[in-house]
């Protein structure tokens, strides 16, 4: 396989193929990078490789696919100590070309490992910092879901702190509707005189902890425990007064509180007696 030359300008680095100049001091330029230097003008000459002077006698337009009558008659007539002395001054140019070749794809090969050592540094640095955000990423990640935990927890603990305070109004709201509709029918036309003497209405605090204590008359009076909504029993705050043992009946009377005998519609004491009021 034949090795062709290459322009010897390391911006341009083109492969001569049919014409070149070349310059005494062994260096070969192709037509572009010779009009661009001068070396089409009238002078002064320069060889941009070496920057060395020339003259209009160092430097030649060259055909590197020679016919085949001029190689008949290039060195015809020429002693053969002039052949070979053309002879190795041209393999002489030909080393030299083939040395710089080498000495520039060395350069350029040596530049390009360079380059592929810094991309590869700045990929490991790339891949380094994406390894540490990912982590950084998947340490909120588990933080967040640490809070989101939490944060269940804390809405189980508030869901059932508010059954629990809707459990304990609901028996406060019992227990005031039937104080409310005891002191009614305490203050009702047909209640025995004095029974609402010994009535007292517990306080707000008291009913809502459960710590109410039955009323004494000189001597402990215990009352029965009432059975109310959710299982808890609450001690009877109204027990029967000292001054009546004998509990009276009918319609009217603190026995019968519950089954008051009072026209539907009707008003006692401005009082409208509606079925908000009689129901227990």
């Amino acid at each position: 396989m034949e090795q062709n030359l290459n322009c010897n300008v390391k911006k341009c680095s083109t492969e001569l193929v049919d014409q070149a100049v070349v310059t005494a001091c062994s260096h070969s330029l192709c037509l572009a990078c010779s009009e661009q230097y001068g070396f089409a003008g009238p002078g002064p000459y320069t060889c941009p490789v070496c920057r060395q002077p020339l003259d209009g006698t160092e430097f030649l337009h060259q055909n590197l696919r020679p016919t085949e009558e001029w190689r008949s008659v290039a060195l015809a007539g020429l002693s053969p100590t002039h052949v070979m002395e053309c002879a190795g001054r041209a393999l002489t140019f030909w080393s030299y070309q083939m040395t710089n070749q080498i000495l520039f794809h060395l350069q350029r090969n040596q530049a390009l490992e360079e380059n592929c050592t810094q991309l590869e540094a700045a990929v490991n640095n790339m891949w380094d910092q994406g390894n540490a955000k990912i982590s950084a990423l998947g340490a909120k990640i588990k933080d967040m879901e640490h809070r989101e935990q939490a944060l269940l927890r804390k809405c189980e603990d508030l869901r059932q702190a508010l059954g629990e305070k809707t459990r304990e109004l609901s028996r406060a709201q019992e227990l005031y509707s039937k104080l409310k509709q005891r002191v009614l029918l305490d203050r009702s036309p047909g209640s025995a005189a004095g029974q609402t003497d010994h009535l007292r209405v517990p306080p707000v605090q008291a009913i809502r902890d459960n710590t109410l204590q039955p009323p004494a008359y000189g001597r402990q009076v215990t009352g029965r425990a009432a059975p109310l909504r959710g299982g808890t029993a609450v001690p009877d705050y109204f027990p029967a007064s000292p001054k009546y043992t004998k509990p009276q009946t009918g319609p009217g009377t603190l026995a019968g509180w519950s089954k008051p005998a009072v026209p539907r519609g009707k008003t006692i004491f401005g009082i409208p007696m509606t079925p908000a009021y009689i129901s227990v």
